[in-house]
C-alpha cells in the first residue's frame, strides 16, 4: 500500500505540533507605549451606560491591567440576556492600552473599542513575559470587537542587530481555549475525555478587530465549538486583519462551528522549521496531535468539524500554506482570493512517525468559489497587495491519507470532496504531478466548471486511488511543461488505482456510466496534451473511452476519443 504514494511526494501537509516550538533567541522587542486612553465605560446588556472609569496619564501597565480586569469583571455580574448570554460591554476610548500581561475576559461581556470614520482607533499592547497572549478567552457568551492589537513583535537579532523574524508559539493576539496551555498531549487527555460538546466555549465573537506584530498566532482557538470571526466589511475585507504574523494568522484545533468571514491574513511567517522546510498557515484548522502517534490517545482528541471559511484575502505566505484543514470534517472554503503563496489550498490528513505514515484523511469538504493568484481580476489592486516573487506551487490539492487512522487497518478514503468554480492561476509546478488541482485517494470527487490557466505540468492532476470521480464542464488554458522530460497534460492521470472499485483489492472494475471519469465539455486551449496518461500507472480503468464534447470535430455527435497508455490519442467513429 505505501508505494500508491510513491507518484505523489509530499502529498500530505501536516500541521506542526505548535506547542513543542518554542523560540530561544532573545531579540529586543519594540516597547509598548503608555497608555493614552482617558476612559473606559461600562454598558449593561441593552447598551445602556452605567459608569464611566476615568484614566490618569501615569497610570502603571500593572495598574492598567488590574483596571481592565476588575471592569470586565465588574460588568460579568450584571444581568443576563437569556437570549444571547449577553451581560454587557466594556467600552474603550480612543487611546492605547498598555497592561502589563494578558488581559482575562468574563462570561456575558464583550471588550469593544472606539471607532472613527469607520475604523478602530482603540489599541491595546502587553508588556513581553513568558506568556505573552494579548487577550485571553476562557469562558463562553464572549468577544472582542473594534479594537488594535499591537504584539510588537522582534524585530532584531540580539547577537547582530540585524532585521530577523522570529516564531513563538505562545505569542498569541486572541486565545480562545479553556485547555491549559502549559501541559503536554498525554496529559490532557483526561481533560479532552470530560469535557462534552455543550460545555466547549461557545457564542464567541472576533469583529472588525486588528492583529498585528504576533510571533506565533493572531487568533488561536482550541476546543471551542461556536466562534464567529468577521469583518463587517465585505467588500474589501480591511475591517478585520491579520498581519505579521509569526506562524499562523488563524489556528483552530480540535474546534467546532467555526466561521470565519471578510477577514485580511496577511504577511505571514518565517514559521515552525520542520526538517528543513519552515512551515506557516494563514487560515488553518486541525486537531490535536499526539506525537507519539499512539491510537488511543489521538482517539481521544475531536477534529475540527463544520467549518466555514468564507470571503476571505490570504496573502504573501512564501513558505507554505494559505487555506489548509488536516483531517477536518465538513469544512468549506469559499469565494476566497489567495495571493502570493506558495501553497493557496490544502486539504490533507495527519502526518506520524516522521512522515512514514499518514492517517485521519479529512471528509465531506467543499471547495468553491475561490480565487487563486487572480491577476485577471485585479485582485493585487483592489485589495491593496502587491505582487511578488513568491511562486505558487500547486493550487488546490486535496488528499485522503494511507489509514483510515492509527489502527492502520483499512485505506484513509477522503470521502466525498466538490471542487466548483474557481479560478486558478499562474501555478509555478516543479513535480510532474502537480499542477493547478489535484486530488488523492478520493472518493466521489466532483470536479466541476473550474478554470485553471497559465500554469506548469497539470490543469487537473488526477494522482492514485480515486474512485468515482466526475470532472465535467472545466476550462483548461496554456499548461506547459516545467522541465525538460516532463509530459504536461490538461487533465494528468498521474497515478494507478484510479477506477470504480471502490478499495484497492487490484481488481480493474471499470467505472460505470454514470461515474465516469471525466465528462462532457472540458474545453482545453494551448495544451501540448489534453488528457494524458502517466507511463507505467496500472489498474486505471476509465470504461476504455472518455468521452469529450469541445471543439471542432469532436462536436459530431459520434466522435470519441480514446485514451492509450501511452498519453497518445486517436480519434474513433
Amino acid at each position: 500500500m505505501k508505494q500508491l504514494y510513491e507518484i505523489t511526494g509530499i502529498f500530505t501537509v501536516f500541521i506542526v505540533a505548535f506547542f513543542s516550538f518554542q523560540s530561544t533567541a532573545v531579540g529586543a522587542n519594540e516597547v509598548c507605549g503608555p497608555t493614552t486612553g482617558t476612559a473606559i465605560q461600562l454598558l449593561d446588556n441593552k447598551g445602556k451606560l452605567k459608569q464611566t472609569l476615568s484614566l490618569d496619564a501615569n497610570y502603571s501597565a500593572t495598574t492598567i491591567r488590574t483596571i481592565l480586569n476588575n471592569a470586565i469583571t465588574r460588568v460579568s455580574a450584571y444581568p443576563q440576556d437569556q437570549s444571547n448570554g449577553k451581560r454587557g460591554t466594556v467600552r474603550l476610548s480612543k487611546g492605547q492600552f498598555t497592561a502589563s500581561a494578558f488581559i482575562a475576559m468574563k462570561e456575558g461581556v464583550i471588550l469593544e473599542g472606539t471607532v472613527e470614520n469607520e475604523r478602530p482607533v482603540t489599541k491595546m499592547c502587553t508588556h513581553p513575559s513568558s506568556d505573552s497572549v494579548t487577550i485571553k478567552i476562557m469562558v463562553g457568551h464572549t468577544g472582542v470587537k473594534n479594537l488594535i492589537l499591537d504584539g510588537k513583535r522582534r524585530t532584531e537579532d540580539p547577537q547582530t542587530g540585524e532585521p530577523r523574524n522570529y516564531y513563538e508559539a505562545r505569542n498569541r493576539g486572541i486565545e480562545v481555549t479553556a485547555i491549559d496551555q502549559s501541559k503536554s498531549t498525554s496529559d490532557l487527555v483526561s481533560v479532552y475525555s470530560t469535557v462534552n460538546d455543550l460545555q466547549r466555549l461557545q457564542n464567541i465573537l472576533i469583529e472588525d478587530v486588528q492583529i498585528t506584530g504576533y510571533e506565533g498566532y493572531g487568533i488561536y482557538l482550541e476546543h471551542v465549538n461556536g466562534v464567529t470571526i468577521k469583518g463587517s466589511d465585505s467588500r474589501k475585507r480591511n475591517k478585520m486583519i491579520i498581519k505579521d504574523i509569526g506562524y499562523a494568522g488563524i489556528g483552530g484545533y480540535s474546534a467546532s462551528n467555526v466561521t470565519v468571514r471578510h477577514a485580511t491574513v496577511r504577511d505571514l511567517g518565517p514559521g515552525a522549521t520542520v526538517g528543513n522546510t519552515k512551515q506557516s498557515y494563514g487560515i488553518a484548522f486541525s486537531h490535536r496531535k499526539d506525537n507519539a502517534g499512539d491510537a488511543m490517545i489521538q482517539s481521544k482528541f475531536p477534529r475540527s468539524d463544520t467549518i466555514a471559511v468564507d470571503g476571505n484575502v490570504v496573502a504573501n505566505n512564501p513558505g507554505w500554506e494559505g487555506i489548509d484543514t488536516h483531517s477536518g470534517h465538513n469544512v468549506s472554503f469559499t469565494n476566497n482570493v489567495i495571493l502570493n503563496t506558495r501553497f493557496p489550498i490544502i486539504v490533507g490528513g495527519m502526518d506520524y512517525r516522521g512522515g512514514d505514515i499518514s492517517a485521519y484523511p479529512p471528509g465531506n469538504i467543499t471547495i468553491v468559489g475561490n480565487r487563486i493568484n487572480g491577476e485577471s481580476f485585479n485582485d493585487y489592486a483592489y485589495y491593496d497587495i502587491d505582487k511578488n516573487a513568491t511562486v505558487s506551487e500547486r493550487g488546490i490539492t486535496v488528499n485522503g491519507t494511507q489509514f483510515h487512522d492509527l489502527n492502520e487497518t483499512e485505506m484513509g478514503f477522503l470521502q466525498t470532496v466538490v471542487i466548483r468554480g474557481n479560478y486558478v492561476n499562474n501555478v509555478r509546478a516543479n513535480v510532474e504531478e502537480w499542477g493547478g488541482i489535484s486530488i488523492h485517494v478520493t472518493k466521489n470527487a466532483l470536479i466541476e466548471s473550474n478554470i485553471i490557466e497559465n500554469s506548469f505540468n497539470n490543469g487537473i492532476a488526477i494522482l492514485s486511488s480515486n474512485k468515482f470521480t466526475k470532472l465535467q464542464g472545466n476550462i483548461i488554458n496554456q499548461i506547459h511543461k516545467s522541465g525538460g522530460k516532463f509530459i504536461p497534460a490538461g487533465i494528468g492521470i498521474r497515478g494507478s488505482h484510479n477506477n470504480g472499485n471502490p478499495t484497492n483489492d487490484y481488481a480493474i472494475t471499470s467505472l460505470n456510466m454514470k461515474n465516469n471519469v471525466i465528462e462532457r465539455e472540458n474545453i482545453f486551449t494551448e495544451v501540448e496534451h489534453e488528457i494524458h496518461v502517466q507511463d507505467k500507472t496500472v489498474y486505471n480503468r476509465l470504461d476504455d473511452w472518455i468521452v469529450i464534447s469541445a471543439f471542432l470535430d469532436w462536436n459530431k455527435p459520434n466522435v470519441k476519443k480514446k485514451i492509450m497508455q501511452d498519453g497518445e490519442t486517436h480519434l474513433m467513429y
